[in-house]
């Protein structure tokens, strides 16, 4: 794993603090009051991890504060970790937007 040096995050360019990346669709459930129309047969989308990378450093470039990964279930994606660890080691504060229905020990 590569060690990023992080300098203070500047105050925000654009007045926003926090953004909601919606990383994936795709949910273990199929909740009817589900308002995001997730499902076990939805998709992670167009982005590919690279264009998330990218969105999280430039967040984190332009002073954004704090990123959200929700979804569907962000912890579907296959790539939610290294998207939270990015963003931590960048400063930025992290929320995952769990629906908790399955926790791996690790």
């Amino acid at each position: 794993m590569t060690t990023l040096l992080v300098a203070p995050l500047p105050q925000p360019a654009t007045g926003i603090e926090s953004l909601e990346l919606e990383i994936t669709g795709k949910c273990q459930l199929a909740c009817t009051h589900c308002l995001s129309m997730s499902s076990p047969q939805a998709s992670h989308g167009a982005m590919t991890p690279e264009n998330w990378r990218a969105v999280v450093i430039d967040a984190a470039a332009l002073g954004i504060r704090t990123i959200q990964l929700i979804g569907g279930e962000p912890t579907v994606h296959p790539h939610w970790r290294e998207f939270t660890e990015l963003g931590v080691s960048l400063g930025l504060h992290v929320e995952v937007y769990s629906n908790l229905f399955h926790v791996a020990p690790d």
